[in-house]
C-alpha cells in the first residue's frame, strides 16, 4: 500500500506538517557528520533514538557516498537508513551534503574535488580561492553534476519508499562561501556588475549577491528534485552572531536573519528555511525563532545544541508550544555541540547516556503522546506553554471560563509542559514536574474541582486512556499526558 506523500501545509493559524495524512511534529535527533559511512557506527543509534522518545532520525546523505564515480550510483547505505528507521518505528529526514556542507565541499566526490578546472572554486578579491575554498555558485558544471546525483536519489526514494519513511529533505547544508564575501570569478563579476547590488544594498551588496546566487542554485535543485519526487524541502542556516562578518565568521550567502527575506524571495520551491541554534541564551533563542517564523515561513529548529547545558529539553516546549514549530532537532545524538569536551546524549562507543539525555527523553515522550491535539491548538489561545526558569515556582493561565494555576513541584527547575483547553471544563495537560489547580475567574476566585483526571495518550486523534488518577489530583510528576474534566 502506498502512503500519502508528506506535505507541509501553510494553514492558519500556523503551518503544519502532515505525515500519512495526519498532523505530525518532528521530535528529531541528528546523527553527527561522519556517523553514517558504516553500519557499525550508524545502526546502533537508531534504537537509541527510539529509546530517547524521538520519532524522526535526521541523517547526513553524502554525495561522495551516492556517486563515488561519475554516473555510478550506490544506494546501499541509503537503503540501510530506510531499513533501520522502519525497524525502530522512526521517520527519516535526509541532509544532502553535496556542493556545500558548512560552506565547503568536503562531501563532494573526489572527481569533483580533484578537478577545479571543470568544477571551479569561488575566487576572492585577489583572484585566488581563499583557504579551504567553497565551490562557485555560478558554476553550471557543478550544478549539473549535483542535480544528476540528487535526481538519482529522488528516483530511488520514489521507487523503494512507498511507506514514506522519508518525510523531509534538506538541500545542501549551511551553504555559502567562506574566505570571501562573494565570488569574484569572471562570471560572478559580470553578474554582479550587471545588477543593482551596491545601489540597493550598500555595504551589504556583496553578501546580498551571494545570498541570491546561493539561494538560486539551491532552489533550482529543489525544483528539479520535486518534479521527480515531491518531498518537502528546506535549507538550513549557519547563523550570524552580533559583530560577525560574512565570509569570515559565517558563510556569505546563507539565509541569515538580516538576509532571510531575500533568500525566501529566491527560494520559491523550498518549503521553509530553518535556523541552526547553538546559543544558550533564552532571549536569543526566542529572538531567532521569531525571526524565522515571520512572513509565514514555517518554523523548524533544524539544529539545536545537544550539550548538557544546551536547554534542549526546555526549548522544545517553547518552540512547539509557544512558537508553533513543526519540529525540533538537536545536533547530535552522538556528538555534543557547541561544547565538545562534555558527554554526548549517547556515547558512540559504549552507548551510555549523558546527563542531559533523560531530560530530553522526558520532554519528547510527553509531547509525542499528544501530537495531534498540540498541532490542532498551535497558534491559538487554547494552548498555554510553561517552562520553569530559575526563581519560578508557578504561573497562571486565564483560560476560557476558568483560571489554571500551575505550581511547580520541585525547586530544581525542571517543571515544564503545556495545557490545552479541549472544550468547556475539559483540559489536556502535557509534560512533567507540576500540578494544576482550577478556579473561577476574578473577582470570584472560588476553587473548581476536577471531576476526573485520566492519564493516557493519543494515537492520531484517538484518545487511549490508561488509568484514572486517584483523588482526581491534576498533577504530572513524571512525563506524560492527562485529560481533566472539571465539575459543573
Amino acid at each position: 500500500m502506498v502512503a500519502p506523500m508528506p506535505t507541509l501545509v501553510r494553514s492558519d493559524p500556523r503551518p503544519r506538517l502532515l505525515v500519512d495524512g495526519q498532523p505530525f511534529l518532528i521530535l528529531g535527533l541528528q546523527w553527527a557528520c561522519e556517523s553514517c559511512f558504516d553500519v557499525a557506527q550508524m545502526n546502533p543509534l537508531f534504537a537509541q533514538a527510539a529509546r530517547l522518545g524521538a520519532n524522526t532520525a535526521v541523517t547526513p546523505l553524502y554525495w561522495r557516498e551516492i556517486e563515488p564515480e561519475p554516473d555510478r550510483f550506490d544506494f546501499t547505505m541509503l537503503d540501510e537508513r530506510l531499513a533501520q528507521c522502519r525497524q525502530h518505528g522512526l521517520r527519516l529526514a535526509l541532509l544532502w551534503f553535496a556542493t556545500w556542507k558548512n560552506a565547503h565541499h568536503f562531501y563532494a566526490p573526489d572527481y569533483i574535488q580533484g578537478d577545479p578546472g571543470r568544477y571551479p572554486l569561488a575566487l576572492g578579491r585577489d583572484g585566488r580561492p581563499p583557504g579551504r575554498g567553497s565551490l562557485c555558485p555560478s558554476a553550471q558544471t557543478t550544478w549539473e553534476r549535483d542535480r544528476q546525483a540528487l535526481l538519482a536519489v529522488m528516483a530511488h526514494l520514489r521507487d523503494v519508499d512507498p511507506q514514506r519513511t522519508v518525510i523531509l529533505f534538506q538541500v545542501e547544508n549551511e551553504p555559502g562561501l567562506m574566505g570571501t564575501d562573494r565570488c569574484y570569478c569572471p562570471i560572478c563579476e559580470a553578474r554582479y556588475r550587471a545588477g543593482n547590488w551596491e545601489q540597493t544594498w550598500g555595504p551589504r551588496a556583496a553578501e546580498a549577491f551571494s545570498v541570491a546566487s546561493v539561494s538560486g542554485y539551491i532552489d533550482r535543485l529543489a525544483a528539479e528534485a520535486k518534479a521527480v519526487y515531491p518531498l518537502p524541502m528546506y535549507q538550513n542556516v549557519w547563523l550570524a552572531a552580533p559583530g560577525h562578518l560574512p565570509g569570515r565568521d559565517y558563510p556569505s550567502g546563507g539565509a541569515v536573519q538580516h538576509m532571510l527575506p531575500l533568500a525566501l524571495a529566491h527560494s520559491p520551491h523550498l518549503d521553509l528555511i530553518g535556523p541552526d541554534i547553538y546559543r544558550h541564551s533564552l532571549r536569543a533563542f526566542h529572538a531567532i525563532c521569531e525571526g524565522y517564523r515571520a512572513g509565514g515561513n514555517p518554523l523548524y529548529i533544524v539544529e539545536h545544541s545537544s550539550s548538557p547545558t544546551g536547554r534542549a529539553e526546555r526549548n522544545v516546549f517553547y518552540a512547539i508550544g509557544g512558537l508553533g514549530a513543526i519540529g525540533f532537532d538537536p545536533w547530535a545524538i552522538d556528538s555534543p555541540f557547541p561544547e565538545r569536551n562534555v558527554p554526548a546524549l549517547v556515547d558512540p562507543i559504549g552507548g551510555e547516556w549523558g546527563p542531559q539525555a533523560a531530560a530530553l527523553r522526558d520532554s519528547y515522550v510527553s509531547i509525542g503522546r499528544a501530537v495531534q491535539p498540540i498541532v490542532e491548538a498551535q497558534g491559538t489561545e487554547r494552548l498555554f506553554t510553561f517552562v520553569q526558569e530559575p526563581g519560578e515556582m508557578g504561573c497562571c493561565w486565564h483560560a476560557q471560563g476558568v483560571d489554571v494555576l500551575i505550581s511547580y513541584i520541585r525547586h530544581e527547575g525542571d517543571g515544564r509542559g503545556m495545557a490545552i483547553q479541549l472544550g468547556e471544563g475539559e483540559f489536556l495537560l502535557v509534560g512533567m514536574g507540576y500540578q494544576a489547580a482550577f478556579q473561577r475567574p476574578y473577582p470570584d476566585g472560588g476553587a473548581v474541582r476536577a471531576r476526573s483526571v485520566v492519564k493516557g495518550r493519543y494515537v492520531g486523534d484517538a484518545w487511549q486512556p490508561h488509568f484514572p488518577v486517584e483523588g482526581h489530583r491534576a498533577a504530572l510528576l513524571e512525563p506524560g499526558v492527562a485529560r481533566v474534566m472539571l465539575e459543573g
